[in-house]
Order: C-alpha cells, then sequence, then structure tokens
C-alpha cells in the first residue's frame, strides 16, 4: 500500500471544505508579497510574464463582491438565485480578493514592447 501520492494524484484528490473568514492571520503587506512572487515565479508561455493579478482588500473587496452579487440578482434565474447568493456571499465574507488575469498586449510584444 502506498504511503505517500504523487504530485498528480495529490492534486486530484483535493478538496477544500472550510469556510470563508474576513480575518486574516497575517498582514496586508504579507498578502501583498505573496501574491507579488507567486505571480512573479510562475512560468508562462516562452517566458512572456503576461500573467498580471488585482488583489483587493477591505473596502474594495466588499465593493467587488457587492457589484457581482448585484449583477448577477438581474441575469440568474429566480429559482437559481438562493443557491447563487449563497456562493457569492460566501465570497464576499472572505478578507480579500486576488484577480488573476492575462495580459493580451504583453504577451504579444513578449518582453519587447515600448508602450
Amino acid at each position: 500500500m502506498k504511503n505517500t501520492y504523487t504530485y498528480l494524484e495529490a492534486a486530484q484528490h483535493r478538496r477544500t471544505y472550510y469556510g470563508i473568514t474576513s480575518q486574516s492571520p497575517v498582514s496586508d503587506a504579507d498578502i501583498e508579497e505573496m501574491v507579488k512572487n507567486a505571480v512573479l515565479h510562475s512560468p508562462s508561455a516562452f517566458n512572456s510574464q503576461s500573467g498580471r493579478v488585482l488583489l483587493l482588500l477591505g473596502r474594495h473587496h466588499a465593493r467587488l463582491w457587492g457589484i457581482v452579487m448585484e449583477t448577477l440578482r438581474r441575469i440568474a434565474k429566480p429559482e437559481a438565485w438562493a443557491a447563487t447568493e449563497k456562493k457569492v456571499g460566501g465570497f464576499a465574507a472572505g478578507y480579500g480578493t486576488a484577480l488573476f488575469y492575462e495580459d493580451r498586449r504583453r504577451a504579444r510584444c513578449q518582453n519587447i514592447c515600448t508602450h
């Protein structure tokens, strides 16, 4: 019997079951530093470093999820609203949000952009 998982097995069996809270055991500065390092050291195609992140904490985090909630309230089917509201409310209850995206202009430039 195996006592250890390979990386892929661990990833396939990973599940997260915890409630998100508005408390953080680390400082905002530490969170920002961790996120910067994660983006900086994440591999990218052709080393384009096109990955970006928008870190929202405090009132900015709350404002984002308020916008998401109001937008979804207008477009969600009434029979699905309770589940949607619960799911979004769980995210809104958190301490912050990290929005990861790709800068396509940067990816096309491949480190030779001048704009």
